[in-house]
Order: structure tokens, then sequence, then C-alpha cells
């Protein structure tokens, strides 16, 4: 995306302040403006080929408008705690800017999104849950149209904001290595496609390596972001033998349904087997018994991307680094004891 000649390039240009700059431009009655300076910043603006930010004017105007929110892989969007959290932080932010957020649940192998923002009338677009090979994302980046997203991409000409999910995963599989568990599985939340599944996965095997653990594949199942493929990866798991000692989900509506198969088999947690998740849903410290789960700024996601797409909008601003991060943190419930027994 080409970076917007703003305001104030064409007063520095010109020599003169980004006020007489608006003056000019705008033909603004009753201002002492003198013919000479007027010519310098017409000059000036068209040698720079400025056109001014209609969206920023009428921003200024107090009108509303509108960005997307555009959710892929959407039939569990609606049960996903962290979903709604990262929505909770971008309304915050749009609200003071005045901006309008448009959801728009994307359908597996969608491709439209162009055709969407067009129809919903929206000026730029923060995707979730994408992945390289999404069809509508390519078709977005030919066409330069304003975005953001909530993940991460191997194109780092993207704006994204996201978290380490590889360290976060490792900090995860760590703390059940230091319990002494030494046969961990895990259920991958969501297809490998998709970047934040691919990167735990990673930093899972990756935790076993330094550990001196072997991986073993008949330990790992995939799930597709669902409950129910939580519970179903789990009772293939529970058939293995030995059975795990501890279980790692990629993401806590996965362990949800993990834990509920584990109940239902007569399998005490943690007496029996170990279990943390990855978000730190709402929920989770409320179960019994609560569950050990990585830590993740939703909200803030939320916020950050709103904020970035909002100064690209009004400013034509890009951040400097495409790639923003935020921390994580592990909380540490009573789903996971030592090996030997201890918590």
């Amino acid at each position: 995306m080409i970076k917007r000649v703003s305001a104030r390039d064409v007063a520095k240009k010109a020599g003169v302040s980004r006020t007489t700059v608006s003056f000019v431009l705008n033909n603004t009655p009753g201002k002492n403006i003198s013919e000479e300076t007027r010519q310098k910043v017409l000059r000036a603006a068209a040698e720079l080929n400025y056109r001014p930010n209609e969206l920023a004017r009428s921003l200024a105007m107090h009108k509303r408008h509108s960005i997307g929110l555009f959710i892929c892989h959407n039939q569990f969007i609606f049960s996903d705690a962290y979903i709604i959290r990262v929505v909770e932080g971008m309304s915050s932010v749009l609200n003071r800017h005045r901006f309008q957020l448009v959801l728009q649940s994307i359908r597996l192998n969608q491709s439209n999104y162009m055709d969407l923002a067009r129809q919903d009338k929206v000026e730029g677009i923060i995707l979730l849950n994408t992945h390289d090979h999404d069809k509508g994302l390519m078709e977005l980046i030919t066409e330069q149209f304003p975005l953001v997203v909530i993940g991460t991409l191997s194109d780092r000409s993207i704006v994204q904001v996201d978290i380490d999910n590889l360290a976060a995963a490792k900090d995860v599989c760590q703390h059940l290595i230091r319990l002494d568990h030494r046969r961990i599985a895990m259920i991958v939340h969501a297809p490998l496609v998709y970047y934040a599944a691919s990167l735990r996965y990673q930093g899972y095997r990756e935790a076993l390596h330094e550990a001196g653990l072997s991986f073993m594949e008949e330990r790992v199942r995939i799930g597709n972001f669902s409950e129910e493929s939580g519970y179903r990866a789990m009772q293939e798991l529970l058939q293995l033998d030995p059975q795990p000692s501890a279980i790692f989900a990629g993401n806590d509506t996965v362990a949800f349904g993990a834990i509920r198969a584990i109940k239902d088999a007569g399998i005490d947690i943690p007496g029996d087997i170990s279990i943390a998740g990855f978000d730190d849903d709402i929920l989770t410290r409320y179960l019994n018994p609560p569950l050990t789960s990585m830590s993740l700024p939703a909200a803030g996601l939320g916020g950050q991307a709103a904020k970035l797409l909002i100064a690209m909008l009004t400013r034509g601003v890009l951040p400097r680094d495409k790639q923003l991060l935020l921390p994580t943190h592990l909380s540490v419930r009573s789903s996971c004891r030592n090996i030997d027994g201890d918590w």
C-alpha cells in the first residue's frame, strides 16, 4: 500500500503551517492570506499530487464512517469468547473516533471480500482468522484496499497485530514439563494452514525437543475451532496405550470439549490427567477444576488493529514495523499437577 501524501507534506514543501494549507485548499473565507502564500501552497500541492482526504474531512464534520471486521471460518464465531473480546477492544476505539463496525462472517472458501466491502460501504477491513492462501485476502492486497490483519501472515508488507504464538505455546508445554510430564499430547485447535495453529504446534514440538522428549505423531490431533472437535480428539487420545499424562489444547474452546470427554470417561482432572488451554477465556477460572491457560490480550489486539486502520484511513499513516506483537502470560490454575502428585 502506498503512503498517501498528507497536508503536513504540503505544508513542509511550501514552508507554511498546516493550518494555512487547510485554509488555502478549503478556500476558507475571512482569512488574511497573501496571494503569494496561496500560490506557494497550490504549487506544492500540485507538485506532490496531493489529494485531500475526504474521509478525514468528513470525520471533522462529525459524520460517521464504517470499517468491516471480516471473520473467516464463521460457524463458531458466536461461541468463541476470544472473538467477543476482540470486538469489545475494537468497539471502544471506533466509538471514540466516530466509526461504525460492520461485522461479516465469512464462510470457508468464500472469496468475495471486495464485493462485501462495497456492499457494506466500509472504508477499510480488519481481517480475522485468515491465512496465506485466502483468495479474498489476495484480492484485497491487489486492490490496495486498507487492511489490518489480526494474526500472522508470511507477507510482512501487510499490517498485522498478533502475539508470539510459538513462544506462548512453548511456555504452556514447558510448564507441563516442569511438572514432570513426559507423555504430553496436543489437540491443535485448527487446521495447520492457519498460522496460529501451525505456530502453536511448532511451539509444542520445540518444547519437547528442548527437553529431550520424543515427539510422537499419534499424540497429536487436529481440531476445527469447536468444542465438538476437542471432544472427539480427546476420545481418540484416551485410546492410546499408555494414555497421555497431560494435554495441551490449542485454544480453550477445544479444551472445553476435551474436558467433557475426560470426565465422561470417568477420568479425574488433574488426578489422572492434566490439561492446559490457550486464550484464557473468562470461563476457564470457573471450571472444576479451573483451567490453566495462556492468557492473551484479545481486547488489546482488537483495539490496536482499530487504531492502526484508523490512522491509515484518516492520515495515510502506515506503521514502520508492519507486525506488532503484544505480550502474553500463563495463568496457572489447578487443572495441572505434578506427575508425582504435588500441585
